[in-house]
């Protein structure tokens, strides 16, 4: 037997007089003065209520570890983020698009302003960049595979080499064949060279750069970039094909996965909350809305437009009335209210 059924006739009555009155207040005319009240309503308490006298660090942080490290993430993630991502690519609004069109030449400017003022964050780019062990390998790569190629070209060193031209007649192509182990020899020796000189190349390398990367360079750079790049259009779907971004989004995801189950984000979630409560905790909550651009107007403006639609909605699928008559069955169903009514006789 449901509370409505428990009800006496009086308090059956009240209820369902009290549900009609709850729907009209979301619906029709009178809808719009009643989101506005709550609004005000809720502004007010914002305005006087303290992030922490809502929630504590402790709860936040807790919640945010559950959310971020912890919530299982649907094998179908994946394909889901793949096929949203290909379908927006792959829209012809990205053939019309130039760069120029989303990226305004004072932006772009500007951008290179801030990475002339930054000189000492450039310089320690550049140092972090040349001193990775991947571009120290790279380049001792190139320097080998170029040395290696002018030593056994042709017109390379190696017939000027005294004894070995002699022996060598017509292309040195034939070098393995008539002076067996020498290529290996070569490779060995400018191997060790190179890997023993490489970090005092690249730490001349780095002050050079440092010291050719001044403002005039840098300006005259960018604006032969920005002459290549504003007028073509945007276009990324002509870069990526459909499986190279779905395998580039699960191996993203394939990342996260590891991340997630180390200390260090664990660390990094934790610290980031209690930091933004030591800063932020006793602000009110008004306050803290304003800091990402939200106030009473606009929370005002977004409910007239997005909530009547939403209600309206919520109410043609029957999920309104439902909601009203759970919150309000418990109490016409009680005691207390077949009380009231009885002192009320």
């Amino acid at each position: 037997m449901t509370q409505s059924q428990q009800m006496s006739s009086a308090a059956q009555a009240l209820f369902e007089a009290h549900v009609a009155f709850e729907l009209s207040q979301w619906r029709g005319d009178a809808a719009p003065q009643a989101l506005e009240a709550e609004v005000d309503a809720f502004w007010r308490w914002a305005q006087a209520t303290a992030l922490t006298d809502v929630i504590d660090a402790d709860t936040v942080a807790a919640t945010a570890e559950r959310l971020a490290l912890d919530m299982p993430l649907p094998d179908r993630l994946a394909a889901v983020i793949g096929t949203i991502v290909d379908d927006l690519i792959r829209l012809d609004v990205n053939r019309r698009t130039r760069v120029q069109d989303v990226i305004d030449q004072t932006l772009f400017d500007d951008g290179v302003a801030l990475f002339i003022e930054l000189e000492e964050l450039r310089a320690r780019l550049i140092e972090r960049a040349l001193d990775s062990p991947v571009y120290s390998a790279l380049a001792s790569d190139v320097l080998y595979q170029g040395i290696k190629d002018y030593i056994f070209s042709d017109t390379g060193a190696i017939k000027s080499i005294p004894g070995v031209s002699s022996l060598i007649k017509g292309s040195t192509s034939a070098i393995g064949r008539r002076m067996p182990g020498l290529e290996e020899q070569v490779e060995k020796r400018v191997r060790a060279y190179i890997e023993n000189n490489t970090m005092k190349t690249l730490a001349r390398s780095q002050q050079r750069m440092i010291e050719s990367l001044d403002a005039e360079r840098i300006r005259a750079i960018a604006d032969e970039i920005w002459q290549e790049i504003h007028d073509r259009p945007l276009a990324p779907g002509e870069v990526i094909d459909t499986h190279e971004l779905q395998t580039l989004v699960d191996y993203g995801l394939r990342i996260w996965q590891e991340l997630r189950q180390t200390e260090y984000v664990g660390q990094l979630v934790d610290s980031g909350v209690r930091s933004y409560f030591a800063h932020y905790g006793d602000a009110s909550i008004a306050e803290l809305l304003g800091h990402v651009g939200i106030d009473r107007d606009l929370l005002c403006r977004e409910a007239a437009t997005l909530a009547p639609d939403v209600i309206e909605g919520l109410a043609d699928t029957g999920l309104l009335e439902a909601f009203i008559r759970r919150r309000l069955a418990a109490f016409y169903g009680s005691d207390a209210c077949e009380q009231a009514l009885a002192a009320g006789r």
